[in-house]
């Protein structure tokens, strides 16, 4: 039986607030998982990377803190920036950190494997875009270390 059949919130245990709508859950990940949600006074679509048990393992929480650090600092078109993070209930004790990012459209690994047929032009715009990205993170020297197409994030105008 699938989740709807079920009834199941499979947003249940995210603390989001009021100000944030869950719609979609995106994907789960190594250090957690993403949904798509709506900024609900401005009406935005965003992505919310929800980190579980980010206190558990010190090398991981000293990624994540670095991660949120880079995130917030670094300003270029081609870099993904932070929209939000969100304030936990308990601040003396939490194990979930929540950063709310602007939402893409879909990532490169979905368009390869889609049935799209991207022109010549398309293709120049995703690489130059991301060949932008990467020399701005260089030039602030950041290595991004995991850089893979499931991780370019890539709007409708090929825009990275």
């Amino acid at each position: 039986m699938n989740r709807k059949k079920l009834n199941i919130n499979p947003f249940h245990d995210w603390k989001l607030g009021k100000d944030y709508e869950p719609i979609k859950l995106l994907g789960r990940g190594s250090y957690g998982a993403v949904c798509s949600a709506v900024h609900k006074p401005t009406g935005t679509k965003v992505a919310i990377k929800k980190m579980d048990g980010v206190f558990e393992d010190e090398i991981d929480c000293k990624r994540i803190l670095r991660e949120v650090n880079l995130l917030r600092k670094l300003r270029h078109p081609y870099v993904i920036e932070i929209f939000d993070m969100l304030e936990p209930e308990d601040k003396e004790n939490f194990d979930s950190v929540y950063i709310v990012l602007r939402l893409s459209e879909s990532d490169l690994k979905k368009v390869i494997k889609s049935a799209i047929h991207l022109q010549i032009k398309h293709i120049q715009t995703v690489v130059y875009n991301l060949l932008c990205a990467l020399k701005y993170l260089h030039s602030a020297n950041v290595i991004h270390r995991d850089l893979k197409p499931a991780n370019v994030l890539i709007n409708e105008d090929c825009t990275v």
